[in-house]
């Protein structure tokens, strides 16, 4: 066999795809590799027609042409047209073939399949992509929810540090803002005179106040930006993030704001006094009550669906004791129940809190000690009585001792102490004492309440007067009680000590400066 056909089978066998190119750029031959690549039956569908009909060069054509004619040769990789416009990229080889009088003829190009190669690398690039935005999403909620360990800082202050966190989660993160508005603050990631292009919301669902999480671009120069549905999914869990946030930092002031108004009541009318405990006892765990519902309904109304297509494959199911489908209608209506009965609650502190009104008189004036204790022994009659058979009050008997300051602010405080030791009893058969004792060499007035209650334990005793500690919190106690009474004794010039033993009982006494002292007659 010559040469020449050693040649031509070679190139008609070879695996790769080869064809040969004239310098007019029509296709002058094609192997059968290069038939099957491209998808034709026969070479007669492409030889003679222009090369652009089966391959382009893109931005390279130029490059190719020099290549040829200073160096003989190119390596590259074009994209390839196959039969019905399919495109597919390949690696080429191309060759500049002469003539027996050493001048150009055509050239030979080698062509190699490399889609799979191509598309596992388009592949990795979108997982790690997409890796690197769920990083920066976790990184995000991460940042937001940790937000909620900082006690100290103010709403605004919190709300600044989440505006700035959100855009590096965003795809591009140097012209992304973002913007909280929540009532009447309005905080921005950017300054606000910045043009913004684009921008998505999400409503924040507060309890009393209008709010929405914005997120957008600021930048005219970039070409329009899209926001991923992995990007809408972030800032949804965002905002349902920050309207908790939120509510806890509400809840929060709220507590602080009825605080100080309970400090700064002074007039308390009928059953004011009362009705102001009544009103940091319970007001603030139904408070509680009501957000706690409004989540679990929110709760049980995103897992329904889920409830309901386990229900359609595998049939009834038990929840909570009940069927499942009679628990479908019921917890709702449950749900509904506690909210109302929350309602009930918050209208009845309301109308409480009209019987009492602040004064801004001075109220620091002389008042019996002994009329205060008689006083806040009426208001709480009913609970002393209900409580034990045995309640032994002695006071000064022959000489009156007065002191300066705010009677039914005291009042309050004796009101709170014989309460609390009467909720200590277990039984009816414990005792209460209720003493004065006069102390004239150190100008003071003691008002001793002892009960043999429960007792409070050594460890807890320290703790006491804290604001929102309390250790009858699983019956619903607040704990404002003995620290807004420590403050108000502490205002008046005087103390509290507490000694307390489990299972034997409960000793408090109110020490406060004696002003005189007014025989009896």
């Amino acid at each position: 066999m010559k040469k020449e056909g050693i040649a031509e089978a070679a190139i008609s066998s070879s695996i790769s795809a080869i064809a040969f190119v004239g310098l007019d750029n029509t296709v002058l031959y094609v192997n059968l590799a290069f038939l099957g690549i491209w998808g034709y039956d026969s070479s007669d569908d492409i030889l003679g027609r222009n090369m652009s009909c089966f391959w382009r060069f893109k931005n390279e054509k130029d490059k190719f042409e020099r290549k040829l004619r200073d160096k003989g040769g190119w390596i590259g990789e074009i994209t390839a047209i196959g039969k019905g416009g399919r495109e597919f990229p390949v690696q080429v080889s191309a060759t500049m073939l002469t003539d027996e009088e050493k001048k150009t003829a055509y050239i030979m190009i080698s062509f190699i399949d490399i889609s799979e190669r191509v598309n596992a690398e388009i592949g990795q690039q979108k997982l790690f992509k997409e890796l690197q935005e769920r990083v920066k999403e976790l990184t995000c909620l991460c940042n937001i929810l940790s937000l909620q360990h900082s006690p100290n800082l103010t709403l605004e202050e919190i709300l600044k540090d989440i505006v700035c966190t959100i855009p590096p989660s965003m795809q591009w993160p140097d012209a992304a803002y973002a913007r909280i508005v929540a009532g009447d603050l309005d905080v921005w990631s950017k300054p606000q005179s910045d043009v913004r292009i684009q921008s998505i919301r999400f409503p924040l669902k507060l309890k009393t106040e209008k709010g929405f999480l914005e997120v957008g671009y600021t930048r005219k120069d970039e070409s329009e930006k899209v926001f991923l549905s992995e990007e809408k999914a972030l800032l949804k869990a965002a905002s349902q993030e920050i309207t908790r946030l939120i509510e806890y930092k509400n809840i929060e002031n709220e507590l602080r704001i009825n605080r100080e108004r309970l400090l700064t009541a002074d007039k308390m009318a009928s059953i004011g006094v009362l009705s102001a405990e009544i009103m940091h006892e319970i007001g603030n765990p139904n408070n509680f009550i009501a957000i706690n519902a409004r989540v679990l309904s929110k709760a049980w109304d995103s897992i329904l669906p889920v409830l309901d297509n386990f229900y359609q494959e595998n049939g009834n199911f038990s929840v909570a004791g009940l069927s499942f489908s009679d628990a479908r209608s019921e917890i709702p209506r449950l749900l509904n129940g506690i909210l109302e009965g929350s309602q009930r609650i918050k209208n009845i502190s309301s109308q409480l809190r009209e019987c009492i009104k602040k004064n801004t008189n001075d109220k620091s004036v002389e008042f019996s000690i002994n009329d205060a204790v008689k006083k806040a022994m009426e208001f709480t009659n009913v609970i002393l009585m209900s409580s034990t058979e045995k309640l032994h009050v002695t006071l000064e008997p022959t000489k009156n001792a007065f002191v300066k300051g705010d009677q039914q602010q005291i009042q309050q405080v004796m009101i709170n102490l014989i309460t609390n030791a009467a909720q200590a009893l277990t039984s009816r058969k414990q005792k209460i004492n209720i003493n004065s004792i006069l102390d004239t060499d150190n100008s003071r007035i003691k008002i001793i309440i002892k009960d043999e209650g429960c007792g409070i334990n050594k460890k807890d005793l320290p703790k006491i007067m804290d604001l929102l500690y309390s250790t009858k919190k699983k019956n619903g106690n607040s704990g404002l009680g003995l620290s807004i009474s420590n403050d108000i004794v502490i205002k008046h010039n005087g103390k509290l000590i507490f000694d307390s033993e489990p299972g034997i009982g409960t000793t408090v006494e109110l020490i406060l400066p004696l002003i005189k002292v007014k025989e009896e007659l």
